[in-house]
């Protein structure tokens, strides 16, 4: 398993995956960054951990993380090497020429980087590498069908090697009671709580968010808002924050233990990316019962449905998460039925363990020939 650097969704996919392959005596050694949820669960299973830099952009930085990774495939005798991103996809895909007869899957998360503006260098060796992971993958999984089609656009020689496999949270819990969940958060129990939760990051939307934050206060001047998360945004966040005169109405949380809380403490989630494979943040909500206000991008329409689950609405435009926030809290009984709506879609199609299921599946089949070849099971 070869994993970038890694929190929120990414993370909670492979350790969910991680938890699921040890619990059925997968042999699995874990390339990635010595610290980080990725590595604890890792070592937590006593899977092998294998330092692998994979943050570190550059030709010579890859080469070096190939020849990590290389030595971590033939100590472990490995028949798959499952990589997680584009970047840690490159690394697999650099790798199989001399990989000993080791199947590459490649789980694409979110969509291809955008090309800097004005470097034509760059924008040819993001290519390269893309179409080189598309070519030498044995498969390549996508989080969402709009994430494969935009893949199979960019190489539609491999689209036959790709399918879709949607993330997946974990269903069998009940609902947090919220009340209970405000408590543990020192939150006001009774006030009308709109929240995001997101890694503060460009592509999340985050001051979308705090704008619409301040039209709904202006409204609803009994309204709070709960933003969780960390990243490279906390110090903008904050000064955000000030500038727009919310600090005593947006409650800033950084990492939670369970943000089953979080999640259960709100009335509405706000998810306003401009960029999005899917939406992990929308799924544990809907599990909780929540409705979501989303914007309509990559892969969000498949996991909120619009007017039976939450709200969609256009990317980067405040006013409209606004608007859906304030339908939402002035209707107690929409915001009921979108909340129940929303569990019983989670639960059909975005399980944990469905999910994990489906990609030992896809394990299988990328190596049953060599397994017939020897002799074992299909």
């Amino acid at each position: 398993m070869v994993v970038p650097p890694a929190e929120g969704g990414l993370a909670q996919h492979v350790i969910a995956l991680l938890r699921g392959l040890a619990s059925e005596g997968y042999q699995v050694a874990v390339c990635c960054e010595p610290e980080g949820p990725v590595a604890e669960a890792a070592e937590a299973l006593d899977f092998p951990l294998h330092p692998v830099r994979l943050a570190a952009e550059g030709p010579s930085r890859t080469l070096v993380s190939v020849v990590q990774v290389a030595r971590a495939v033939g100590s472990l005798h490995a028949q798959i090497v499952h990589t997680h991103s584009f970047r840690a996809g490159l690394v697999g895909a650099l790798l199989m020429p001399g990989a000993a007869g080791a199947k590459l899957v490649a789980t694409i998360h979110n969509f291809p980087p955008a090309p800097p503006e004005g470097k034509a260098k760059a924008r040819r060796r993001d290519r390269w590498a893309v179409r080189t992971l598309l070519r030498r993958a044995d498969r390549i999984i996508t989080v969402s069908e709009a994430l494969r089609s935009d893949l199979a656009a960019l190489l539609p020689r491999a689209a036959e090697k790709m399918l879709t496999i949607p993330n997946g949270v974990d269903t069998a819990r009940d609902p947090v009671d919220q009340a209970a969940a405000r408590r543990r958060l020192g939150l006001n129990v009774s006030a009308p709580l709109v929240g995001m939760v997101a890694r503060l990051a460009p592509e999340k939307g985050i001051t979308h968010f705090l704008r619409c934050c301040r039209i709904v206060s202006q409204q609803r001047p009994d309204a709070r808002f709960l933003l969780a998360g960390e990243g490279p945004l906390r110090e903008q966040v904050e000064a955000d924050r000030r500038g727009l005169g919310l600090e005593n109405r947006v409650h800033l949380f950084g990492k939670e233990e369970d943000m089953r809380d979080v999640f259960a403490a709100l009335d509405v989630l706000v998810v306003a990316s401009t960029m999005e494979g899917s939406s992990i943040a929308a799924m544990e909500a809907m599990c909780q019962q929540k409705p979501v206000v989303a914007t309509g991008v990559g892969g969000v329409p498949e996991v909120v449905s619009d007017g039976e689950t939450g709200v969609l609405v256009e990317p980067e435009n405040p006013e409209a998460l606004a608007r859906g926030v304030l339908g939402l809290l002035q209707d107690t009984e929409l915001r009921a039925h979108m909340g129940a709506q929303g569990r019983r879609r989670v639960k059909e199609l975005f399980d944990m363990q469905t999910m994990v299921a489906r990609v030992k599946e896809v394990y299988a089949d990328v190596v049953r020939a060599d397994l017939e070849r020897a002799g074992g099971e299909k």
